[in-house]
């Protein structure tokens, strides 16, 4: 394989064409299978990566990576490529790669979301939260903010609007950049700051973003479900969703994967379990890898032999 860019993002045509090229340049290392069909018919594909030579994937300890549940969270499918693209190049030449690939399966799943993602990498962007089927209701929005890629340049970005009320004013020396307005300040002229899109039915001086036709979250799909009346895109009911279902089955039928990391792009933070119950009441071993400090002269040991 030529050398790989991973400071790109792909669509679904090139994704796929990446993860096959995988399995024929590292036959030994890589297996590519489809686990099921997004809403749209676009294959989820997952890469099994192990040394096959020592023994089956499903035989060896698994972790499970996926990425781009969330449509517009793109970073998360080219990290899950470059973690590939990682563990293929430096089998053989780092030791601590190579151990792991001997030992232990990483099954990789680089778009869980493949028609969402579609839809943010279009010529004409559109962002929906995750899935894009129609959800709760199958109607185009009646009023209020539509996000949308006005001007043609492939991104949808923040507008500014004349509001008398509005919490944002321009710099004094570069008028396009906007700064807060002082509390309590008057005389002026202010601004709202909104999503790059079209309002329908404005009414009087009110901004508010429209009901998205694709509210769905497949994030908030899984078995742990609770009811839309509580959780905003929840879908119909547990697993409802295609993607989340081929995940689910994927996961549960095999029993070698021990653990899991999924891969978003929105807080720029590391989350761990549990946010539903406190730490006291999981188990031992699990908090204590949790909250093992490493100290930096491991910090630097991992980094070099990673590079």
């Amino acid at each position: 394989m030529s050398e790989l860019r991973f400071d790109q993002l792909f669509k679904y045509d090139e994704l796929t064409e990446l993860v096959h090229m995988f399995a024929e340049s590292y036959p030994q290392l890589v297996t590519v299978e489809t686990i099921g069909k997004s809403y749209e018919g676009r294959d989820v594909w997952v890469a099994a990566v192990t040394n096959s030579a020592t023994g089956p994937a499903e035989e060896k300890p698994a972790l499970w990576f996926d990425g781009n549940i969330h449509a517009t969270e793109l970073v998360s499918t080219t990290a899950c490529l470059s973690f590939i693209n990682r563990l293929v190049t430096q089998y053989g030449n780092n030791e601590n790669i190579t151990r792991l690939m001997d030992r232990r399966t990483f099954y990789v799943c680089p778009r869980l979301n493949p028609d969402g993602a579609e839809a943010a990498l279009a010529d004409n962007p559109k962002f929906v939260r995750s899935s894009v089927r129609p959800y709760p209701f199958d109607e185009d929005p009646i009023e209020g903010l539509v996000s949308r890629d006005i001007d043609g340049d492939g991104r949808i970005l923040s507008m500014r609007i004349a509001d008398n009320n509005g919490n944002w004013k321009k710099h004094f020396d570069e008028p396009r950049l906007m700064i807060r307005r002082e509390p309590g300040e008057e005389g002026g002229d202010y601004y709202s700051l909104l999503s790059e899109g079209d309002m329908y039915h404005l009414k009087g001086d009110i901004y508010r973003h429209a009901l998205q036709k694709e509210g769905l979250d497949l994030n908030r799909n899984f078995p742990n479900w609770v009811p839309e009346g509580k959780q905003a895109g929840a879908g119909d009911a547990p697993l409802s969703e295609p993607e989340t279902r081929a995940m689910t089955d994927f996961i549960v039928s095999h029993k070698n994967i021990s653990i899991a990391i999924y891969g978003h792009t929105y807080a720029g933070v590391l989350l761990r379990p549990s946010a539903t119950v406190a730490d006291g009441e999981l188990p031992t071993d699990d908090l204590r890898l949790y909250n093992k400090a490493l100290s930096q002269d491991e910090v630097s040991r991992i980094q070099n032999a990673t590079r």
